[in-house]
């Protein structure tokens, strides 16, 4: 290792160290501070692969692999035995993941780069990036992948594109929204290439290489269905809010857009970001710079097709993390090329400290968080539990209740761990249901909404009561007189009762 290696690495270390001061007690003070069911779907059917069961053929979902997947190595090695634990590891794994990619961009690009991750990193609990999610997983690879295209220099073939490569297929198993980014970005890299054969080459192999790993985890052909056919037939249509045209429009003009929106302190952020965009892009143009411009508008806006508002917070706007990731870097990356920037950096890290002291490093109580936010459904878990204890128990969620699922013994009705309005519109899933309706009804049933595929039948099932009132959790009224005195004492110690 030379010396100048070593100084970039002892450089990175000394910044991201004290980044790491600086944020992670922080992120611990906030482990539990709220729920969030795209978190809980990731770690309920990530526990189902973990205990063998196939992804897509025996579990239903339209989302990617890789989070799941990563859930279900993660619970192996950490064994988690209730919902505190595995919700805490989950997040803790959140921390390391994010620091350790924070260093690593750092010693391979500088210190341009650790701005970018300093400013993600005090202002990303805000788009729920501190959560096991998709978008949260592939920010920093993401930043990577674009940081290396846009480095002006030639690109051999060598260790660093394998790496890269590698990168975008774990991205693109990770996220499917950014597939249009993810192909143009590869596209562009074959087409610079003094080498295209051999970049292509790569690409297919590497692909090939993520799909032979996973196909031991994964039914292949329902892949095609769920993530495929089901997200672009059904999914897509009943669930967006515009068109595709309108969308493609906001998604490449958003940086204008947020500059008229209104919002709090966080869109502040946003709005001093899209202002350094768009003078970053026009400096290029009176610099001639076309194709540099060309191609930063093309990456953001392909960042961004799910359109999200940017005066959007929390539960809405971790879909745009990638984009206000790139929206970040795009307007970091040429700091030293021109001085304007050095007074766009100081008004955006003024905005960000300002949304850091507010959300990040305001003070919480996390045992009152973890009462608040996952006591009830650690509870929900348990009465499942017991009343799954003597086998034979099917459970059925509608619209969303993951937990029932997770380690409590009881059988899956369907390959369906839950229940959405779109999903009672998708004719596949609906028919899937009413098949096993006609067959035998769940034991256990999850209810909110009665207009949903098991509203119809909600007569045949009693209420399961807490604290003297009905919940939304129900028992098969020809299984209560098989409760044993035991199990009855059981739930009645989590303050449950069956009439």
């Amino acid at each position: 290792m030379n010396g100048k290696l070593i100084k970039k690495l002892i450089f990175a270390a000394v910044l991201t160290l004290g980044l790491a001061l600086a944020t992670i007690p922080s992120f611990r003070n906030h482990i539990f501070y709220l729920s969030f069911v795209d978190e809980e779907d990731n770690i309920v059917i990530g526990n189902y692969v973990s205990e063998g069961k196939k992804l897509y053929q025996d579990v239903f979902s339209q989302h990617q692999p890789t989070l799941f997947l990563l859930s279900a190595g993660w619970q192996k090695i950490i064994d988690p035995d209730n919902i505190r634990v595995v919700v805490k590891r989950h997040r803790e794994f959140m921390i390391v993941w994010s620091i350790v990619w924070v260093f690593f961009l750092t010693a391979r690009f500088g210190l341009p780069l650790f701005l970018v991750g300093t400013v993600l990193e005090l202002t990303k609990i805000d788009f729920l990036g501190s959560l096991f999610l998709a978008e949260s997983i592939v920010l920093y690879p993401l930043i990577y992948i674009v940081a290396y295209v846009a480095e002006n220099r030639p690109r051999p073939v060598n260790t660093e594109i394998f790496f890269v490569i590698s990168l975008i297929w774990f991205v693109w198993f990770s996220l499917a929204p950014v597939w249009p980014l993810l192909g143009a970005i590869l596209l562009f890299m074959i087409y610079e290439s003094k080498q295209k054969k051999l970049v292509l080459s790569l690409i297919l192999l590497i692909g090939l290489s993520f799909v032979v790993i996973m196909s031991g985890y994964i039914g292949i052909r329902q892949y095609w269905t769920d993530t495929i056919f089901i997200n672009y037939k059904y999914y897509i249509p009943l669930t967006t809010r515009i068109g595709l045209l309108p969308s493609l429009l906001k998604a490449f003009l958003a940086p204008i857009y947020a500059l008229w929106s209104s919002g709090g302190a966080l869109l502040s952020v946003i709005k001093v970001l899209s202002l350094g965009f768009i003078i970053q892009i026009f400096w290029l143009i009176k610099n001639k710079l076309y194709g540099k411009a060309i191609l930063f508008i093309a990456i953001l806006g392909l960042s961004n097709l799910r359109y999200i508002d940017p005066s959007t917070t929390l539960y809405g706007a971790f879909h745009m993390l990638p984009w206000f990731g790139l929206l970040i870097f795009f307007n970091i990356l040429e700091i030293t090329k021109h001085k304007i920037n050095i007074v766009l950096i100081t008004m955006i890290f003024i905005v960000t400290l300002g949304v850091a002291k507010h959300s990040l490093w305001d003070k919480r109580d996390i045992n009152a968080d973890y009462y608040i936010n996952f006591s009830p459904l650690e509870d929900i878990r348990k009465a499942v539990e017991i009343i799954a204890s003597e086998g034979g128990h099917t459970v059925w969620l509608e619209p969303v209740q993951y937990w029932p699922h997770w380690r409590t013994g009881v059988g899956q009705y369907t390959t369906m761990v839950n229940y959405y309005g779109w999903m009672d519109q998708t004719p596949p899933l609906k028919q899937e249901l009413d098949n096993a309706l006609s067959s035998s009804l769940p034991t256990i049933v999850w209810a909110e909404n009665s207009k949903l595929g098991i509203g119809d039948h909600l007569s045949q099932y009693t209420s399961i009561y807490r604290d003297g009132k009905a919940i939304h959790l129900y028992l098969r009224s020809d299984k209560i007189s098989s409760l044993s005195p035991k199990q009855r004492q059981d739930l009645s110690y989590y303050r449950f009762e069956i009439n």
